[in-house]
């Protein structure tokens, strides 16, 4: 279930022109309020400090730690195991679908 983010504010900046027009000029760039929607599904953590690991499964590395109340994105799943994104640290991981609650695997 992976899907791709897409944005839903224009992209235009409103940049006065010179002599004081007040025109809008089309930069391509977002503008500070432009949102972004995920589709993707989220859970919360209930375990209370919970291993991020590099697949579905004990055997693999631990790369970071989730805790009690954190929000992690779904793209996808395997057995009892959510692949989870955390964008604050782009970071793609996998944690225990137990120690978790707000979404089911299909």
């Amino acid at each position: 279930m992976l899907r791709i983010c897409r944005i839903l504010a224009p992209l235009s900046m409103a940049i006065p022109a010179g002599c004081g027009s007040g025109a809008a000029v089309d930069t391509g760039v977002p503008t500070p309020e432009a949102q972004v929607q995920t589709p993707w599904e989220t859970v919360t953590v209930t375990g209370g400090v919970v291993n991020l690991r590099a697949g579905p499964g004990t055997e693999y590395e631990i790369l970071g730690r989730a805790v009690t109340g954190d929000s992690l994105r779904v793209t996808g799943g395997l057995e009892d195991w959510y692949r989870v994104y955390i964008p604050e640290r782009s970071l793609f991981a996998w944690i225990y679908a137990p120690l978790t609650t707000g979404t089911e695997l299909p």
